[in-house]
């Protein structure tokens, strides 16, 4: 059997590599003979202004010196991680293919879109259906993708692509509504389906000793990860500061105490057991806080990053856990003390119990999902 898994891989992201590498995980419990293959594609989100390497108007040349570099050798990392673990086709633009392109696809017995934010996009310049969505009259599956924020319109025809899929997996809710309103696709053909990640074992995952000693006992330490072009990184890490905490980054930021810049995705998950809390833009950063169950405090500023209603997929992911009330939204604002109120009264806001309960209620979950689709597959 062949398998086909388009999601994004590329990068030094350390949430993107986790997630593919979980859908692969997935699928090879479900087919152990089966050839896995990723779609490599340009990444279209860097169209959309997606990057985690802009440059912060405050930081000093070297500074941004330090920061380009530290990503280089990041990217070395992943791209080694990558080789030892996953295979890739040649290169087709999800929006610019030919007919070549669909021959090399249609090969395929499964087509797995997603996870991540795969859905994002719909349509390239000549209004074509993008390989993202799979038009094809290939065998297809949604695997715990999302379309957040869903900011674009779609036409009739995206209906019938995304109908066309033996099992739709949605990873959010914000995801689920835009099918269900926008497409017109019945909302019990839909299920909810927890990010693949959650198919890795976190207790694989160590940081190395030499970092590991970076953290003492008795400190309290707060991850603290944002794009070094949000506008207020300065003032919220000297808040977080300012109330005991040491703060923490997994990409260099010149705000914080301990600067883990050098690290690989692995490496990355094996931060979240050393930290005592978790403020953050990111979803993956979220995922894997609630996952060793940490309180996360998660954070939107960016308008490219949440619906025209302020949706968002780290809401959804809190809403997941009962623990909406620790999002917030900070675009065009400059106002932080309701994230340092909510961080001051984290042992009040934060209910490590339910999160343990709903850690359990996934793992359960994800492994049932995987005999749906079977079944449904044939």
């Amino acid at each position: 059997m062949k398998i086909l898994i388009i999601t994004f891989t590329s990068g030094n992201n350390p949430g993107t590599l986790m997630q593919g590498l979980g859908v692969q995980t997935a699928m090879q419990k479900m087919y152990p003979n089966a050839q896995i293959d990723f779609l490599k594609f340009p990444d279209f989100k860097s169209n959309l202004g997606a990057s985690f390497g802009v440059r912060d108007k405050n930081s000093s040349l070297w500074q941004t010196f330090r920061q380009k570099a530290a990503s280089a050798y990041r990217l070395m990392k992943y791209n080694k991680l990558r080789k030892q673990l996953m295979t890739f086709t040649p290169a087709i633009d999800l929006f610019k293919y030919s007919k070549e392109d669909e021959a090399v696809l249609e090969q395929y017995d499964l087509v797995v879109i997603g996870s991540d934010t795969i859905l994002e996009e719909a349509y390239g310049k000549d209004g074509k259906v993008g390989m993202n969505w799979m038009p094809l009259n290939v065998k297809k599956v949604y695997f715990a993708a999302s379309a957040s924020p869903a900011n674009f319109e779609p036409k009739e025809d995206l209906k019938k692509v995304a109908g066309d899929a033996v099992f739709i997996g949605m990873r959010d809710n914000l995801t689920i509504n835009f099918l269900v309103n926008k497409l017109g696709i019945a909302k019990e053909r839909i299920v909810k389906q927890p990010d693949p990640s959650y198919f890795l074992d976190i207790k694989d995952f160590k940081l190395s000793r030499k970092l590991a000693a970076k953290f003492k006992s008795g400190k309290k330490y707060a991850l603290y990860d944002f794009n070094s072009n949000f506008p207020l990184r300065k003032e919220l890490a000297d808040a977080i500061r300012s109330v005991g905490y040491t703060v923490v980054a997994t990409a260099y930021n010149p705000y914080a105490d301990i600067c883990l810049d050098t690290i690989d995705a692995f490496e990355w998950a094996g931060v979240f057991p050393l930290v005592d809390v978790i403020v953050t833009e990111r979803f993956h950063d979220s995922v894997f806080g609630l996952r060793n169950g940490k309180p996360v405090i998660a954070v939107d500023w960016d308008p490219n990053r949440f619906s025209k209603g302020g949706d968002s997929k780290t809401l959804r992911i809190l809403e997941d856990y009962g623990m909406e009330k620790m999002h917030f939204n900070l675009c065009g604002k400059t106002d932080v003390s309701p994230i340092m109120e909510c961080l001051k009264n984290i042992k009040t806001s934060f209910d490590r119990n339910l999160v343990t309960e709903r850690n359990a209620e996934i793992q359960k979950n994800i492994y049932g999902i995987l005999e749906m689709i079977k079944h449904k597959l044939g």
